[in-house]
């Protein structure tokens, strides 16, 4: 079994994101895609919303993407489908189609998902000269023309009140008389003049030459051709990520993957960018800042996993993942107060870079170096095994990150390795001497 620090699952622009900056941050990171890299981009012509690049290909875009992160050394694997992904101890397993299983101690999912299809005659031949799943990405090119949307909820509705800048005609097709759009948005959209409603009609053909010239609808048991130079589908998207895990991942009610604002989902060490999860906009720019916020976590999240691992090499595999994806990474400023003495202790923390020290008060009041600590090391375990208030005072003597533990998590780390709970108080024991003899 290959192993790596992080697997990256999806190559489109979230997923290229995180693996140009794994890649600048020396980790052994693999990125897996099922086809070629580039993802739903790949199926627009034109790009003019990405900032730097007045207008740019799919293509061009999503190969400048890949070719920046292979620059700094990333491996990427195309034509690579994931099968599954399950969790074993500390580590996260993906496993191909082909039967090949990977291993590493994060993976990021930005495998997004498919806008749902209409399945009729020329959508396929035309998707990209006439037939669209994105009014934003789209609608500007259609200016002056008359124009389609296919579907009769909220997306539908919203999109078309986007593509009503452009349109001079915008035809509004749906399978039913009745709207599944918020009524607010019916009525701003049905009431303008340029706008007319087709229901309850099919689309069964998009036809024309070269591109969309037409569509032909099925109403009242009648077929009748709508002339348009565009259609809109929006009918649904299908998110793909969450059928990936063998376990659960929380999810919402139309299957995106639930994240917090570091991008982890509920599975220590599984992190989700793009479109595969709860967001409100689907969009190049809000996939490529999720996924930095996710690998940099992610980078954290291993460094905090190894620490626990050496600093505690009885815990349990999976606790010892758990802990690190609850615990939080703060930064002091050199001088910065991390716990001052006398006051109640309610976390525990682990340096990852950096240097603290502690001081405790002398007979003359003048602060005593009592204990420095550098990266591995930890501090804050005798307020929380003693319920007592904190014996020192300790300051950030360089810049530092720490990564904190609540009372709880720090709990759970004591309760399920008795080897690890007598080394620590073993250690609080040693200090509470210590400092008492000053």
């Amino acid at each position: 079994m290959t192993e790596y620090e992080l697997i990256i699952i999806g190559g489109g622009p979230a997923g290229l994101t995180a693996g140009l900056y794994a890649a600048r941050a020396n980790m052994k990171a693999v990125l897996l895609e099922q086809k070629d890299v580039g993802g739903e981009i790949l199926n627009t012509d034109l790009i003019e919303d990405y900032p730097g690049f007045a207008s740019i290909t799919g293509a061009d875009l999503s190969q400048k993407m890949a070719d920046h992160a292979l620059k700094f050394g990333l491996k990427i694997e195309t034509y690579k489908p994931v099968k599954e992904i399950r969790s074993e101890g500390d580590r996260k397993i993906v496993v191909l189609e082909d039967g090949t299983e990977l291993s590493a101690y994060a993976v990021i999912v930005t495998v997004g998902g498919e806008p749902t299809k209409l399945g009729v005659p020329g959508e396929q031949q035309f998707h990209g000269r006439g037939v669209s799943y994105c009014a934003v990405c789209d609608g500007a090119f259609f200016k002056g023309a008359d124009l389609a949307v296919i579907g009769g909820g909220d997306s539908a509705f919203q999109e078309g009140l986007f593509l009503t800048r452009f349109a001079k005609k915008l035809y509004v097709v749906h399978r039913r008389n009745e709207f599944r759009a918020q009524a607010i948005l019916q009525d701003r959209l049905l009431h303008m003049e340029k706008v007319e409603a087709i229901t309850p009609a099919v689309v069964k053909e998009i036809g024309g030459n070269g591109d969309v010239k037409w569509i032909e609808v099925e109403r009242d048991g009648k077929t009748e051709r709508v002339d348009v130079e565009g259609v809109f589908v929006f009918i649904g998207f299908r998110p793909v990520g969450r059928h990936l895990f063998k376990e659960h991942v929380e999810h919402d009610k139309n299957g995106y993957l639930i994240t917090d604002q570091y991008m982890r989902t509920s599975i220590p060490g599984v992190y989700a960018a793009g479109d595969t999860r709860a967001q409100l906009a689907k969009q190049i720019t809000t996939a490529v800042g999720d996924a930095t916020t996710a690998v940099l976590h992610a980078e954290r999240y291993i460094e905090e996993l190894k620490d626990i691992e050496r600093a505690f090499p009885e815990e349990p595999k999976e606790i010892a993942a758990e802990t690190a994806s609850r615990a939080d990474l703060v930064v002091f400023a050199p001088g910065d107060l991390i716990i001052r003495e006398g006051e109640a202790g309610d976390k525990f923390y682990m340096v990852i870079r950096g240097e603290a020290e502690a001081t405790q008060r002398g007979p003359d009041g003048a602060q005593v170096v009592v204990g420095r600590f550098g990266p591995g090391d930890y501090f804050g375990e005798i307020g929380l095994l003693s319920d007592a208030p904190r014996i020192a005072t300790v300051r950030a003597r360089t810049p530092l990150e720490v990564m904190a533990l609540d009372r709880e998590t720090f709990g759970r780390l004591m309760a399920n390795s008795q080897a690890t709970e007598a080394e620590v108080r073993r250690v609080a024991a040693a200090r509470t001497r210590e400092a008492s003899s000053h």
